[in-house]
């Protein structure tokens, strides 16, 4: 059984992964400033941001691979305090890097749809990446600095939703919470992306590990629809009232950081790699859906609990 490094393992990506991964894989969840429970695995609390601290990690745990999901993901805070989004971006993905690296640790390393700029969408992988705001600014800076340092990475840019293990919300469970409680809630008409659910995200991730692939990896749904249509797509999955999402334009509400319009990803390179299709969002929001119902949302919970 390979040993692995999961980093942001508190978050939506990296519990989603370690729920996977933790009765097939020897995991090492790692995480900072929001620890984790993981029965028969090793729980590693640091801050990566220090690179005396990667090192140390790397050295006591000489994992074989690595999937680096810790990253500045607040895209408003991120223009307010450039700083804190290239020290979490950009420095602390090239010292994760160099450390995989030393340690001959395949590394996959997630970046983000928000390195481009929105006005040449569908975007392939070799399509140029323009970033408008500092968030897409700064992971693209991380994906160039993990690419001159560790030539054998994979780098997948993406746009997710799920569960999450924290009582924090993504894109998803917000406009579920709204709904539920039969709650106005805006949905942009004019933003296009195309989101993937993590569960479907991490099968693809651990199948790029076990096949050793590197370069950049576009890893999506296969649709393209526009956040006002996602909203009504999990309304309609979740029993909900659709007519409670107001469709608007994103310039009508007031947001620190500017966004693309138009994020959607072409994923033939990735599905040339891998076994089976990429899904369509209505495959990921019917998985979405199914999750609730069978106990997973209250498993993947239960990782925030700390032992008496």
């Amino acid at each position: 059984m390979t040993k692995g490094l999961i980093t942001g393992a508190s978050g939506l990506l990296g519990a989603n992964l370690v729920l996977a991964a933790m009765n097939t894989r020897d995991v090492i969840a790692v995480c900072h400033e929001h620890p984790i429970h993981l029965p028969n695995h090793v729980v590693v609390e640091v801050d990566l941001s220090i690179e005396n601290n990667v090192r140390e990690l790397f050295r006591t745990t000489s994992p074989d691979w690595v999937i680096h999901c810790a990253a500045a993901t607040d895209v408003d805070r991120c223009q307010e305090d450039p700083g804190w989004a290239v020290s979490l971006n950009r420095d602390m993905a090239g010292y994760v890097a160099e450390a995989a690296r030393d340690c001959h640790a395949r590394l996959i390393h997630i970046s983000t749809d928000a390195v481009f700029d929105g006005a040449a969408a569908p975007y392939a992988e070799d399509d140029l990446a323009e970033p408008i705001n500092v968030y897409g600014k700064t992971k693209l800076e991380g994906e160039r600095i993990v690419s001159e340092l560790n030539a054998d990475a994979a780098i997948i840019r993406c746009n997710i939703f799920g569960w999450n293990a924290r009582a924090k919300h993504n894109l998803a469970e917000w406009f579920i919470d709204h709904l539920e409680r039969d709650e106005v809630c805006p949905g942009f008409t004019d933003v296009l992306v195309s989101p993937i659910l993590v569960n479907d995200l991490g099968d693809v991730l651990f199948q790029i590990i076990d096949r050793g692939l590197s370069g950049i990896f576009h890893v999506s749904s296969k649709s393209c629809l526009s956040k006002y249509e996602f909203g009504v797509s999990l309304a309609r999955a979740f029993g909900l009232d659709e007519n409670l999402i107001q469709p608007v334009l994103s310039d009508q509400v007031a947001l620190k950081a500017p966004r693309p319009k138009d994020l959607c990803l072409k994923t033939q390179k990735i599905e040339g790699e891998i076994d089976g299709r990429l899904p369509n969002v209505d495959e990921c929001i019917l998985a979405f859906h199914n999750l609730s119902e069978i106990g997973y949302v209250e498993r993947l919970k239960d990782l925030m609990r700390r032992e008496p």
